[in-house]
């Protein structure tokens, strides 16, 4: 009787102790599961607001782009004041008369250009577009509740990105007069903003958000991008701060977990009369069946359970379960270190392949994929920086058919490798690209474009070294032309205007060498 009551008051302590785990789990559950909605409620209130602004921006795409890329490049010369209450109009008005009265009966983007007009016209527009897309952004952020609005562009220095339109205004003096800084190069960490770097790489919106914490309470961040013509403009990003606590939502759930506590305590008492008259006595039995299963304890863990696992009853097939995880779960570790291994030598194999397909297979040197993905980079640096400094040098090798149809084609090879080599050491500082069969280019960067004369000279000086031995093979004695055309910002619009000037001058180096020689 005692046992019998001992069993009850054991049973009695579990099903209490049940019961209040049950029903703070299920207090936290009811809550989070409320205020997870209300989470959705405020994360799709964000998403619809950069939706909305995205759809905006796309139906003002060409005045919008050309607001945009004026303003990266001369973000200095538009002024605004810090104060500014959100009416554009004047601006406007000021941009309408400016352009009424230099260029009367043109219209717009149709019979001029933006890019053909004078900087005051264009400064003017700029500044009306700013104010006016400002006051949007800002009027949605009051609309919609939300913490920041803004409009991010990606810069090609990862994880830099340009704050065209920022959720806060930043304040300078300049002259006495306070008006808005401009804060574009801001360092945008990967890891703290997965979402945002996902929407940069995949031009599309994320599926999700970034979630961080600050002084506000909890943060949600949702982006949509701007695409123009194909390309990735910009980002339109909104940030929602959800509140840590929600009144409403801890009435809500106090109310449920009372009721709930009401219909458990009185299921509990129900069970436990229905177990002490049903399974107490069976539970006994059951005790002298631990007692043996405690005698076998020095052997192994798995070998434990086997020996538990005789009979037919739920604890015994517990039993032969577990001992059976336990081996599996072995095996499968010896089998996770072996793919592993075999992962590491996969992506060692991948990024051997990523450096085959960007490498020459006769030089060695970047071939004319690389020189493309280097073209890519040079215009998006002219983009950020229009007084940027570099050169393209062309370089083509004479009679390479001659040697080939003479000599051999190794030797026609051995020509081009030999030239490779003087290019590469004489332009040691800068990337050279074989672009073709017996055609080179060379990026001039740095210490190269400083001294590009004196490297030219030297180049043509070797040359003319191996015209004069005698001692050098036909194919030895290789000849070449060579033309350098320098960035110039104030006619050059694109890489390929600086290389096409490249290219013609080297054109007229090799007329000059076939005259010298006669003809």
């Amino acid at each position: 009787m005692k046992k019998k009551s001992g069993l009850f008051i054991r049973f009695l302590i579990i099903f209490l102790l049940f019961i209040i785990i049950t029903i703070v789990i299920s207090a936290a559950a009811t809550y989070s599961i409320q205020n997870n909605t209300y989470r959705l409620q405020q994360e799709q209130r964000i998403k619809e607001v950069t939706q909305c602004l995205a759809g905006l921006i796309d139906r003002d795409a060409d005045e919008f782009g050309l607001m945009q890329e004026y303003f990266l490049a001369n973000h200095e010369k538009i002024i605004i004041p810090y104060d500014y209450d959100g009416n554009y109009i004047p601006a406007r008005d000021e941009w309408e008369n400016i352009f009424s009265s230099q260029y009367p009966g043109e219209i717009f983007e149709k019979t001029i250009k933006f890019g053909d007009m004078s900087d005051e016209a264009k400064i003017a527009f700029t500044t009306y577009k700013y104010e006016q897309w400002l006051n949007t952004f800002e009027k949605f952020n009051e609309i919609f509740g939300t913490e920041y609005v803004y409009y991010l562009v990606p810069t090609d220095t990862p994880p830099q990105m340009y704050y065209v339109f920022d959720g806060l205004r930043t304040e300078k003096i300049v002259d006495g007069k306070s008006i808005m800084e401009f804060d574009f190069d801001v360092e945008v960490p990967e890891n703290e903003y997965p979402k945002l770097w996902e929407t940069y790489r995949t031009r599309m919106s994320p599926n999700g958000y970034d979630s961080y914490d600050n002084e506000y309470g909890k943060t949600y961040g949702y982006y949509t991008p701007h695409i123009a013509c194909g390309e990735l403009k910009g980002i339109v990003c909104a940030d929602i701060t959800v509140n840590s606590m929600n009144k409403g939502i801890v009435e809500s759930t106090m109310l449920e977990v009372v009721l709930m506590a009401i219909i458990l305590v009185t299921c509990m008492f129900s069970m436990l009369w229905f177990i002490n008259y049903q399974y107490i006595l069976k539970i006994n039995k059951m005790q002298k069946y631990m007692d043996e299963y405690a005698e076998n304890k020095e052997v192994s863990v798995a070998k434990k359970f086997e020996e538990l696992s005789d009979g037919k009853h739920e604890i015994a097939f517990l039993a032969r379960r577990t001992a059976a995880m336990i081996k599996e779960l072995d095996d499968y570790m010896e089998n996770l270190t072996k793919t592993s291994r075999e992962l590491f030598f996969t992506k060692e194999h991948a990024a051997e392949m990523t450096e085959l397909a960007h490498k020459d297979a006769l030089t060695g040197i970047r071939n004319k994929t690389a020189y493309d993905k280097e073209i890519i980079r040079l215009e998006r640096e002219i983009l950020r920086n229009p007084e940027v400094k570099f050169g393209i040098g062309m370089i083509d090798l004479n009679f390479l058919k001659k040697i080939n149809d003479t000599y051999g084609h190794d030797k026609g090879n051995a020509a081009i490798i030999k030239l490779c080599d003087i290019v590469c050491k004489i332009f040691c500082h800068s990337p050279v690209f074989r672009v073709g069969g017996d055609e080179f280019v060379v990026v001039l960067w740095g210490d190269d474009y400083n001294i590009r004369e004196e490297l030219i000279a030297e180049f043509k000086g070797k040359l003319e070294e191996f015209a004069k031995d005698d001692s050098l093979e036909p194919w030895e004695k290789i000849s070449a032309a060579i033309g350098v055309a320098e960035f110039d910002a104030e006619i050059d619009h694109s890489v390929d205007d600086v290389f096409k000037r490249a290219d013609g001058l080297m054109y007229e180096n090799k007329k000059e060498m076939k005259a010298m020689r006669g003809g």
